[in-house]
């Protein structure tokens, strides 16, 4: 009998901590991917957005995301050695990033950068525009979800 009524009222403790806070999870994982002639890229993003329902509150709203650039050269390793001016951006809806050749060391074949954090992260439609410039040459492209 007292064991039945530890079960009850654990059951009832749980009933209420169910409905005194909802929370409803959304993933948003994404690749976008795009190329040019020279050089090609990927966005591989990880976000997670909670919403918490408090009754009696105000609703609560947190995201989280991780995500990863990678810009990779479609010629010869020799040919990137002789680089000497080289910059990169990438813009999204959640923001925009720039390396130079200062900030990737050398240029090489593959160049990736990751971040992570809360706030904004890009949503399935969205496109991400690449600007690559080096040595006085410029190429642009979008990064799309491919579906």
């Amino acid at each position: 009998m007292i064991k039945n009524l530890g079960t009850l009222l654990l059951a009832g403790m749980l009933s209420v901590l169910l409905v005194a806070c909802n929370t409803t999870t959304y993933k948003h994982n994404y690749t976008f991917t795009g190329e040019g002639e020279v050089w090609s890229a990927a966005y591989v993003q990880k976000a997670t957005e909670k919403f918490i329902d408090k009754k009696g509150e105000r609703p609560d709203y947190e995201t989280s995301q991780q995500s990863t650039f990678e810009l990779k050269y479609k010629g010869e390793q020799t040919d990137l050695d002789k680089i000497k001016d080289f910059k990169y951006i990438f813009k999204g809806t959640s923001g925009e990033e720039s390396k130079t050749l200062e900030d990737v060391n050398g240029v090489r074949s593959e160049l990736k950068s990751e971040r992570s954090g809360s706030g904004a992260y890009e949503q399935e439609d969205s496109i991400i525009k690449v600007v690559v410039e080096w040595d006085g040459k410029k190429e642009e492209f979008d990064l799309e979800v491919r579906k």
